[in-house]
């Protein structure tokens, strides 16, 4: 493990814990975990985009739908996604191509994300950044930070977060923008490789530093102290039966047990060789289910792959983008 993964460790222990409130319903529960769940291309009639501005050395735009993902009881705070649109400053007659940036953990608003996709946007693509539910301004009024009170809550964020990633991707392609993306640290990463496996287009994927499920991320890594494991055991026989029963839980909705993408070669994945966050093991089954999908290596650790790591991560999206061809499909006027 990279020391600065080793200190993130011993930070982790300050943090509010999740699943404060239990397991959440069951009925709900059961519903979202009872297996692969694809879901219909959603269609967004009604995106509100602002006028553009100049800022960051990018034309910038704010955009808001009402969310498709119809899959549960979503707070009210989180009926309505947003997310921030980057474009190359230089006016072009034709859109450019646009990669759709998911969050990690703890990255409210967009701010982490820009940091990366400024790079991209340098390069003559796109991106658009997707404040996924649950967080920023699309928080709950009783969740403390990114500390998630059910695990209900926690299945709910994927599935909608996934959701409303694959209406963004169709949206894209038909306001004209000729070919489309998904990218994501961490878990931004698990959800958008989780979300490229359910959009039919040809589509670039980048996911990094990326879990094939949330199970070892909770149960085995430096987050698996976040859980509150006492509330989470008292109703079913102790704090080791609630992790063994969270991981079956969360590895019912892993990439492995959904199809594979249609075109794995379009897919590179990025792994940091001393990640104390995700086990090495559980990125290679992400490309051990996607054959013929690329893996490439960060140095360093989980923390500091994103920091150090910034020109790999461009080449890799880059090259992703590379590797499709134009999509043309009439625009929605």
């Amino acid at each position: 493990m990279h020391w600065m993964d080793s200190l993130a460790a011993r930070l982790v222990t300050r943090r509010p814990r999740f699943f404060s409130e239990g397991w959440g319903s069951q009925a709900l529960l059961e519903r979202l975990s009872e297996g692969p769940q694809g879901f219909a291309l959603p269609e967004l009639h009604e995106v509100t985009l602002s006028a553009s501005r100049r800022q960051w050395g990018m034309r910038v735009q704010e955009g808001r739908f009402a969310s498709p993902a119809a899959v549960g009881p979503l707070p009210t705070s989180c009926a309505e996604a947003r997310f921030q649109l980057l474009l190359p400053l230089k006016e072009e007659t034709a859109l450019p191509p646009v990669c759709v940036f998911l969050a990690s953990s703890g990255d409210h608003g967009y701010g982490q994300r820009r940091f990366l996709a400024r790079r991209v946007v340098s390069q003559g693509l796109g991106a658009l950044l997707l404040e996924n539910p649950y967080y920023g301004s699309r928080r709950p009024p009783e969740q403390q930070g990114e500390a998630l009170r059910t695990v209900a809550d926690l299945l709910l964020m994927f599935r909608a977060t996934a959701v409303e990633a694959v209406a963004l991707m169709g949206w894209l392609l038909a306001r004209g923008h000729p070919k489309v993306g998904i990218a994501g640290y961490s878990m931004g990463g698990s959800m958008a490789a989780y979300a490229a496996c359910f959009f039919p287009l040809p589509a670039a994927v980048i996911p990094m530093a990326a879990a094939h499920s949330a199970a070892p991320v909770f149960t085995q890594g430096v987050l698996s102290a976040l859980p509150d494991w006492e509330t989470l055991g008292r109703t079913c026989g102790g704090a080791e039966a609630a992790r063994q029963r969270l991981a079956e839980l969360l590895e019912r909705l892993s990439i492995p047990q959904v199809p594979t993408l249609p075109n794995p070669r379009r897919a590179i994945l990025l792994a940091a060789r001393e990640d104390g966050f995700v086990p090495s093991a559980s990125t290679l089954r992400v490309l051990q289910h996607w054959r013929g999908a690329e893996l490439r290596y960060l140095s360093g650790g989980h923390v500091s792959g994103l920091l150090t790591g910034r020109n790999i991560i461009t080449r890799a999206i880059l090259d992703a983008f590379s590797r499709i061809e134009p999509l043309q499909l009439p625009t929605d006027g």
